[in-house]
């Protein structure tokens, strides 16, 4: 039996009901966050204030205060990234401490503001909830990566900075090959090998004792994906996002591509937002053939 047909001034009433379900399922999505940020914050990352910044941010702060790859993988301080940007952070490594720490915590929160604000008002602060108070107490450079992952679509010379720090999460610079854009891959490539002669120039040494500190850090912490796990998966995710044109499964690829898996990784996912509301030649054509 076929059902009713409605007149011109009735509406079917079904494609409401599943809007106001959604709105309803989003908004207790929504509150929930809020109900939960506090014990996080209470819980967790209150009680770490008091070594704020002392995983990464003071690495890098204290960098050149002793042989830059003279700790061992995984220790304490200890400085993984190539010698250019220990070198560029040269100059901001002079201030104390209190100062650094303020200027960098600054830096990334500055960082994850921007690249949330595309979110609605009423979603946009508890997640900044969720994911400064982890970024400041790590002090890790992951929300700088995921700037890099919105804005290096526009600006391709931005892939030196994670091609010249934690490597494999340079794979984005793949998008590019993949999608046959040469000029924005060689722009990349150029600025990257660009950086590296000056640094390597101004320091030889360094470069050769950062190659060894690498093979060294391999295989030293549980926490470190090999890299025979963790390219492949990076790889697959970046080519099928170019070559379907959908930029967030970057912000995926750079996070499967970090090589110490922590909470800190999931950072990476901020470059979503920004990454979503991209329009243009780089990342909506498709391919050319």
């Amino acid at each position: 039996m076929s059902e009713p047909t409605l007149g011109p001034d009735q509406a079917d009433p079904r494609p409401t009901d599943r809007f106001t379900g959604r709105a309803l399922l989003s908004r207790a999505a929504r509150d929930a966050l809020w109900v939960a940020a506090v014990p996080a914050l209470l819980l967790v990352w209150v009680p770490l204030m008091d070594d704020i910044g002392t995983d990464s941010a003071h690495a890098y702060w204290n960098a050149w205060n002793q042989d830059l790859y003279g700790a061992g993988p995984g220790s304490v301080d200890a400085y993984n990234y190539s010698p250019a940007f220990a070198q560029l952070l040269y100059p901001v490594t002079l201030l104390s401490w209190p100062v650094f720490l303020v200027v960098w915590s600054a830096l990334l929160v500055t960082a994850l503001v921007w690249l949330m604000w595309p979110l609605p008002h009423s979603w946009r602060w508890p997640v900044l909830l969720y994911v400064i108070p982890p970024a400041v107490a790590i002090g890790n450079i992951e929300p700088l990566l995921a700037v890099v992952a919105v804005l290096g679509f526009r600006c391709p010379c931005l892939w030196a900075f994670p091609l010249l720090t934690k490597v494999v999460p340079g794979v984005g610079v793949l998008w590019f090959v993949v999608r046959r854009e040469w000029r924005h891959a060689a722009w990349a490539v150029g600025a990257t090998l660009g950086v590296l002669t000056l640094s390597f120039v101004a320091d030889p040494g360094l470069w050769f004792a950062w190659g060894q500190f690498l093979l060294a850090s391999s295989d030293t912490h549980i926490r470190y994906l090999p890299l025979w796990i963790r390219l492949p998966v990076a790889v697959g995710l970046t080519v099928w996002g170019a070559l379907r044109a959908r930029p967030t499964t970057l912000a995926v690829a750079m996070m499967f591509a970090m090589p110490l898996w922590s909470s800190g990784v999931l950072l990476m996912l901020t470059a979503v937002p920004r990454l979503s509301r991209l329009r243009g030649p780089e990342t909506a054509s498709r391919p050319q053939r």
